[in-house]
């Protein structure tokens, strides 16, 4: 079997056709004969002294020999997979070389930004906190558009991204992504680890700013359900939080508490959520959040007259801050809660408008909620037939996003219909699609065990509008409580 060239053949080998030179030449460059130039290259391992003259002769960069490297490092991994097929080496290679073209331009990108930033001792000063975040919110914008492994590449490189400020944007789209994807928003969550280790400045900083980014990751724990880590991080994010510093108050303390609130809200301690509150709302710089949380965690609690009261307060703080996605929160939230109420005319307007953004955002999630909310308002109006094609439509892209629970409510919901329209049979095959919530993970018992009683009485062509309507109404509690023991009587 011939022996594999030496990393310093190939790479010289490779350099010279690269430059278009041919041994002579390069042998000359080198002061060194070609004869020996062609055996280091055909037979021998190249000295130390002969490959420094070659690389000089070459003009060959440190670059190059990193270059070379990565190049024989995939081969040789390629070759270790005897288990993979041609076409999956394949595969693997050019989702490889996808992703280095993606990193290295990102990281080209940060190279030429780093001559241009110039870098900060660390601590916020007082005139460049404005300047910091505007551009922060820049080299997000660089880092949204590369894939998760060249976001952490570049972090751990270029120092422009290692900031406070970039920090701190990239722990407001962790929390944003929270509600819609964990996993996005624990990768921002992380990232924002990776960023926070490497700030500069004094360690009362460091230690201030480490707390709020803990604080994120968190906040993905809680919403991912494991709220005995979120507590553990939590309160690891509270003691770095007060350990440290922010002398010129650049980061906003009523984020932490309101996701101290949030933590609390999901381990039902109900009043110390709302008090968190209360106090995000004092001395935090989005009063207007805070509140919008607080008429929330009191829709939670089934305390819809003061939560629509605390949401009705909040509505001039919110069009005052002229943030689109905060008006959408209000509007929606508020549309729910007047379902609740009854108050399904005041409903209309505000369920158009939640639905009008979304579909021109292209959130599909909000416009599929506000889908199931317009059936319950025409529902609400005495518009049955509308009212059924909402809900129907509603239930069934529930079902096929595997999300179990509002399936479940909106198929009450339409139960509630029909069985005031007298059509029990349809109520009896309707009913047997619960089958799906009973395997879902995401149901606790009692709910499980509400919904059975609602089954086994349609079965029995013996359920009635009131048992589905009491039914819902204990599944939007306890959805949040699941220790809530449904009432029979």
């Amino acid at each position: 079997m011939a022996r594999k060239p030496t990393f310093r053949q190939l790479l010289v080998s490779f350099w010279a056709q690269w430059r278009d030179l041919n041994l002579k030449e390069v042998g000359a460059a080198a002061d060194i004969p070609q004869k020996r130039v062609s055996l280091y290259l055909r037979r021998g391992e190249i000295p130390d002294d002969a490959f420094e003259k070659l690389l000089v002769a070459l003009d060959c960069p440190p670059a190059a020999v990193h270059t070379v490297t990565a190049c024989l490092e995939s081969l040789e991994a390629l070759e270790g997979l005897p288990d993979l097929t041609a076409e999956e080496k394949s595969e693997i290679a050019e989702t490889v070389l996808r992703a280095d073209r993606l990193l290295r331009d990102g990281l080209i990108e940060a190279a030429r930004l780093s001559r241009a930033i110039p870098l900060s001792s660390g601590d916020p000063e007082a005139q460049a906190v404005s300047w910091d975040r505007e551009r922060a919110s820049e080299l997000f914008r660089r880092l949204e558009s590369l894939p998760q492994e060249a976001r952490v590449a570049v972090v751990q490189v270029a120092e422009e991204f290692q900031t406070w400020a970039l920090c701190e944007r990239v722990c407001d789209a962790s929390a944003r992504e929270a509600s819609r994807s964990v996993e996005r928003a624990m990768v921002w969550a992380q990232l924002a680890h990776e960023i926070v280790e490497r700030v500069r400045g004094s360690e009362e900083w460091r230690n201030r700013i480490r707390g709020y980014a803990a604080a994120y990751e968190a906040n993905v724990l809680r919403v991912s359900g494991d709220l005995v880590s979120a507590e553990v991080r939590l309160e690891e994010a509270k003691r770095l939080w007060h350990f440290g510093s922010d002398p010129l108050g650049a980061l906003d303390p009523g984020r932490l508490l309101e996701l101290e609130a949030s933590l609390r809200r999901a381990q039902r301690r109900l009043p110390e959520a709302l008090a968190l509150l209360d106090e995000a709302a004092k001395v935090g710089r989005s009063p207007e959040r805070a509140l919008l949380k607080k008429g929330y965690t009191l829709e939670v609690m089934g305390e819809y007259e003061q939560a629509a009261e605390t949401l009705q307060g909040v509505a001039p703080l919110v069009s005052q801050k002229g943030d689109p996605r905060l008006e959408k929160i209000l509007s929606g939230n508020l549309a729910l809660i007047y379902c609740h109420l009854g108050r399904f005319v005041e409903a209309v307007e505000l369920a158009n408008q939640v639905r009008a953004a979304a579909l021109e955002t292209g959130d599909e999630l909000e416009v599929l909620r506000m889908t199931w909310t317009q059936g319950r308002i025409a529902a609400g109006l005495g518009r049955f037939g509308e009212a059924r094609n909402l809900l129907a439509q509603a239930r069934r892209e529930f079902a096929a996003r595997g999300m179990s629970y509002d399936a479940a409510l909106a198929l009450l919901e339409e139960s509630a219909l029909l069985l005031e329209g007298g059509q029990v049979a349809e109520v009896k095959a309707l009913a047997r699609e619960l089958a799906v919530v009973f395997q879902s993970q995401g149901v606790h018992r009692e709910a499980l065990a509400a919904l059975k009683l609602f089954r086994d009485a349609a079965e029995q062509e013996q359920a009635t509008a009131e048992l589905a309507r009491r039914v819902l109404g204990y599944l939007f509690r306890a959805r949040h409580d699941p220790g809530l023991r449904f009432p029979h009587e």
